[in-house]
């Protein structure tokens, strides 16, 4: 993997991360794989496993970094 691609997916992963920090609130959307997937912008992989990946260790991590 070239530089510019792992990077550009760390970021990915960091929009992931905050959104889920955005929406931590709502028990409801955590247990909801649908609603969680609604809300990933990216439409293929990678760009898309790793935003879930940012999202789901968000939450693992009850949002703190």
């Amino acid at each position: 993997m070239i530089h510019s691609t792992a990077f550009s997916l760390s970021r990915v992963e960091a929009e992931g991360w905050n959104q889920a920090q955005r929406v931590m609130s709502d028990e409801a959307l955590m247990s909801d794989e649908h609603r969680i997937s609604m809300l990933n912008p990216h439409i293929a992989d990678p760009e898309r496993a790793r935003w879930h990946m940012g999202f789901r260790n968000a939450i693992r991590a009850g949002g703190r970094r």
